[in-house]
């Protein structure tokens, strides 16, 4: 079994504290192995991690680790994976495209479509949705094993209860369109032999940071910047006035921040300022609040106004691209 060396970093630290941390566990880690700083990779979680995490290690002295994303070493590796004509890419405009239409080939999707047009849209958004989560679970696994994990997957989905049919049945069509096109970029990591892997956890674990590090080719250490998996998410206490809420999914997180939002207002404290990482997570907050009279001011702009009709053109001019 391999085993990964864990240091737990302060929690709710200010930044130059948490930074400093990350470089001189780091520094000190590769010393104790005797391990050659330069020929080892750090991994963060975030692009915009990147500059900090680059900039405490250089500040700390002598070489440095490589500090990427798993996305942005994959790139940096040879020139992406463009998928074939029709398979889901992760590119949600593209994918709902795609699934629109191969559904449309099947006679039941056809004729579903046919008779509920709104449904229709709802079952290609829940198909999309499926398909992109498992391909991303698929890819966070080593190429060489993701033939039996899809096997598992189908074995897993074979069972239900008959009301759950419907159900069944798309989510079979999702796992037959996302492993059809379950290769990417990442892919290469896998093969990729560093001195050492180093990842940063903070906000969650990544999945394919996580394989990396449990494939055994190289020396590995994880920097925990979050609390132990054994500790509550929900409301937990981090500093004074601090909260994490863990949410399961996209609307959750959603409804957990327009909630949160409310509640600070109706204490009064006012005005509560919402930092924007996720355009679309903030537009569906957007709606919720607006929905509850909140009064709201954007200063990050909109790509088009947020109608159905827009919605759609911009889908066409995605897809347009080459």
């Amino acid at each position: 079994m391999v085993t990964i060396e864990e240091i737990s970093l302060p929690q709710a630290a200010p930044a130059a504290e948490l930074w400093a941390a990350v470089a001189a566990q780091t520094g000190d880690w590769l010393r104790r192995r005797g391990l050659s700083p330069r020929d080892a990779v750090m991994l963060v979680p975030y692009a915009a991690l990147l500059g900090p995490a680059r900039d405490a290690l250089a500040a700390a002295g002598g070489w440095m680790p490589r500090v990427e994303t798993a996305l942005t070493l994959a790139a940096s590796l040879g020139p992406p994976v463009a998928a074939e004509a029709g398979q889901c890419s992760g590119d949600t405009t593209a994918d709902r495209l795609h699934a629109a239409a191969l559904l449309r080939r099947l006679p039941w999707g056809a004729a579903w479509e046919s008779r509920d047009p709104a449904g229709f849209g709802r079952i290609v958004a829940s198909v999309v949705d499926a398909a992109q989560a498992l391909r991303e679970a698929a890819l966070a696994q080593p190429p060489q094993a993701r033939a039996g994990w899809w096997t598992d997957v189908r074995t897993q989905a074979g069972g239900g209860s008959a009301a759950a049919a419907v159900e069944a049945l798309l989510l079979r069509v999702a796992i037959e369109w996302a492993a059809a096109g379950a290769a990417a970029a990442s892919d290469r990591l896998f093969d990729l032999r560093p001195a050492a892997w180093i990842a940063l956890r903070l906000g969650g674990p990544d999945a394919l940071a996580e394989s990396l590090l449990a494939q055994g080719c190289a020396p590995a250490l994880r920097l925990r910047a979050d609390p132990p998996d054994e500790l509550p998410y929900a409301h937990a206490a981090l500093a004074p006035g601090v909260e994490r809420i863990r949410c399961d999914d996209f609307e959750a997180e959603a409804q957990a921040t327009a909630a949160t939002v409310i509640d600070a207002l109706q204490a009064g404290r006012a005005p509560v300022a919402l930092v924007v990482l996720d355009r679309e997570l903030v537009r569906r907050v957007r709606a919720l609040l607006e929905r509850e009279r909140v009064p709201l001011l954007d200063e990050t702009g909109w790509l088009l106004a947020t109608t159905r009709a827009a919605a759609r053109l911009l889908a066409r001019l995605r897809a347009a691209l080459p």
